[in-house]
């Protein structure tokens, strides 16, 4: 399973990178576009998506969402 992260950049930048890694793999003016981008990104894949805001994480997205945890029980 592939991990990423969501973070903002600056006021107006949200990006979606791999985890360690500091290049962008998608960009985008809100954090609303970023979410959705970032779910037509992960269709095809196994991973964990952090949502930081303000260095913190705020939320977390498991694709495909069967392997969310709080869904399955697990």
């Amino acid at each position: 399973m592939q991990h990423y992260e969501v973070i903002s950049r600056d006021s107006d930048r949200w990006v979606l990178r791999e985890e360690g890694d500091a290049r962008a793999l998608i960009e985008a003016s809100s954090r609303d576009d970023i979410l959705a981008e970032t779910r037509d990104y992960m269709k095809l894949r196994t991973a964990v998506v952090k949502v930081y805001e303000n260095g913190q994480v705020v939320e977390e997205h498991h694709y495909p969402q069967e392997q969310n945890p709080r869904q399955t029980g697990g």
